[in-house]
């Protein structure tokens, strides 16, 4: 009769320690990452109004982020994988001397995304 309370115990008692360490793991996956991830590198742009019109640019490269030649580069770059298909990025902005977190990535399908920086909300392509 001991003996089958013992085994269920200890059972009980490697299910929790297994669970508790599956949890550990996935808390580490929200920390923020050196680079850009590979599947937001390239270079994304918005379809144009008017043929030959101005259109918006965003290059993302392992360690820089560039938004069209108005925006600050955004270099030593970090991300942090907010969802599913949600990206947040960090970097050093050299023209404030100072690290922003304020840029997000959402990934609508492989080659379209909408971008969120400094209040601006863009739909943008892959080129």
């Amino acid at each position: 009769m001991h003996h089958k309370i013992i085994t269920s115990l200890l059972l009980l008692g490697s299910l929790g320690l297994g669970t508790s360490i599956l949890d550990d793991t996935s808390a580490q996956a929200a920390r923020w990452h050196k680079g850009a991830p590979k599947i937001a590198r390239g270079t994304w742009t918005d379809k144009p109004a008017v043929k030959g019109g101005e259109y918006d640019v965003l290059q993302i490269s392992k360690k820089k982020l560039v938004f069209d030649d108005n925006t600050p580069n955004m270099t030593h770059l970090k991300y942090k994988k907010m969802g599913k298909r949600r990206y947040k990025f960090r970097g050093y902005n050299g023209e404030t001397r100072r690290h922003q977190s304020m840029s997000t990535m959402y990934f609508v399908s492989v080659h379209h995304v909408t971008f969120n920086d400094s209040g601006n909300h863009l739909s943008l392509y892959k080129k």
